[in-house]
């Protein structure tokens, strides 16, 4: 099955963050799984992120492995701006679920792990403690928008968590660039 939506929400209630993905089959209907994401396990989580996409880029792109943190912050911001550009972020996640294959209720993740290959998209596999969990296959445009959904639910959530990418920081008014 495709990745169709994903998203993530912040639940005061909970006080967990709520990932929600959907996925289309040839001739199934939208799917969803459903799961709860802690502060502990994303504060764990977004520094394996990081690594990820920097390993991928060594795996994609050998020869630039070296500059593996440049190109995740470059291509992180040339990705949420493709994303914006098309309207993506806008879209309302779609309810017309026609099945839950965990079932409804969200599954509590306790561990991630992923999958890199050379010139494949990153595989997150989200599991809880028992029972069974999801994969996503993430291509690198949808991986760094996921990552700008959860950058955004984190700060929504206010945890005081920073989750920035490499190469992302920008020269102060104050400094001079030789």
């Amino acid at each position: 099955m495709e990745l169709h939506q994903i998203q993530v929400t912040y639940s005061a209630e909970e006080d967990r963050l709520l990932c929600r993905a959907s996925f289309k089959g040839e001739d199934e209907g939208l799917q969803e799984v459903r799961a709860w994401l802690t502060r502990r396990l994303v504060r764990n989580l977004w520094p394996v992120i990081i690594d990820a996409l920097e390993k991928q880029v060594a795996l994609d792109q050998p020869l630039a492995a070296h500059a593996s943190a440049d190109i995740v912050g470059m291509d992180h911001f040339a990705s949420v701006e493709e994303i914006r550009e098309s309207g993506s972020f806008n879209n309302p996640y779609e309810t017309s679920i026609q099945a839950y294959p965990l079932g409804e209720a969200p599954i509590l993740v306790a561990a991630v792990n992923f999958t890199l290959n050379p010139n494949e998209p990153i595989r997150m596999n989200l599991a809880p403690h028992e029972g069974p969990g999801f994969e996503i296959a993430f291509s690198q445009t949808v991986l760094h928008g996921f990552c700008s959904l959860l950058k955004d639910a984190v700060k929504a959530a206010e945890w005081e968590l920073n989750l920035s990418m490499p190469g992302m920081l920008m020269p102060s008014a104050g400094m001079a660039l030789n």
